[in-house]
């Protein structure tokens, strides 16, 4: 797995990554972000992990990865890129909602690799929406000051490494970690949305056969069937007009952090 700390397109290094196993109280791996913010690491299938990221200053955030699939898929290494976005602890903003995990990753059955749990990110996506907007609304009344020194305190304990643990700190070949210069300087990811339905379509269906790594997602009680992963809206739409061809009712959607928004939102944040 590869990951991309940062704030905005501001890249966080030195932000510390701590991976979990199951129900460990203890990480058994230990990472700090590079200079350009990125972390690579390895992980054995067939176990749940809970990561944490976390920066003094910094609100932390957790993820999970569930690593467990059929026997039958297990068929060698896979691979899975993802970006975490911190933000400063202020004052007055409710960050209650960061103690359960911004995303979930999972193997997906239908597509045969990992990806995020979109049920579970739907679920959560106006708890997020609320909390950046409040979080963006104090920075603008200047309430954009660091917790007091009590919260400093305890993120001291929680997030700097003792010496022990520094000593033990699996740095990611550098080679491994190289930046990407599109990820580095976006957030966001721009889809294709092909169409929905109300009933599930197998992973053979004659309706892809025309198109690769189509990607399934279930809300509000519909299957929805996306391909194509572009930081660039001129791209998706470039694409938009290939897929229209067979699909005249699809339109782009995006992403940050496997979490959708609109394309409309998408471009707004981009434009900031």
């Amino acid at each position: 797995m590869k990951g991309r700390i940062g704030l905005g397109k501001k890249s966080l290094s030195k932000a510390f990554i701590r991976i979990y196993t199951d129900s460990s109280v203890t990480p058994i791996q230990k990472f700090e972000s590079d200079i350009d913010g990125w972390i690579a690491f390895q992980i054995p299938l067939q176990k749940f992990y809970t990561i944490r990221i976390s920066k003094q200053g910094y609100v932390t955030k957790i993820i999970t990865v569930d690593a467990h699939m059929p026997k039958s898929q297990e068929t060698g290494d896979f691979y899975f890129e993802f970006s975490v976005e911190l933000f400063e602890n202020i004052e007055r903003l409710d960050v209650s909602m960061l103690k359960d995990p911004v995303a979930k990753i999972f193997f997906n059955t239908f597509t045969k690799k990992f990806d995020y749990d979109y049920n579970y990110t739907a679920k959560i996506n106006n708890d997020l929406k609320k909390m950046y907007h409040d979080y963006d609304l104090l920075k603008k009344q200047g309430a954009a000051t660091l917790v007091a020194s009590d919260l400093k305190e305890k993120q001291k304990t929680e997030n700097a490494f003792t010496e022990t643990e520094k000593k033990s700190i699996l740095t990611p070949p550098a080679t491994v970690i190289k930046s990407n210069p599109i990820l580095s300087q976006q957030k966001v990811v721009f889809s294709i949305q092909i169409f929905s339905s109300s009933q599930q379509e197998p992973s053979n269906s004659i309706k892809f056969q025309r198109i690769t790594d189509v990607k399934e997602m279930h809300e509000n009680g519909k299957y929805h069937y996306h391909t194509g992963e572009f930081s660039d809206h001129s791209a998706a739409e470039k694409m938009l007009e290939s897929i229209k061809k067979d699909f005249p009712n699809a339109f782009i959607i995006a992403f940050v952090e496997g979490i959708k928004i609109s394309d409309k939102e998408a471009r707004d944040l981009m434009s900031k």
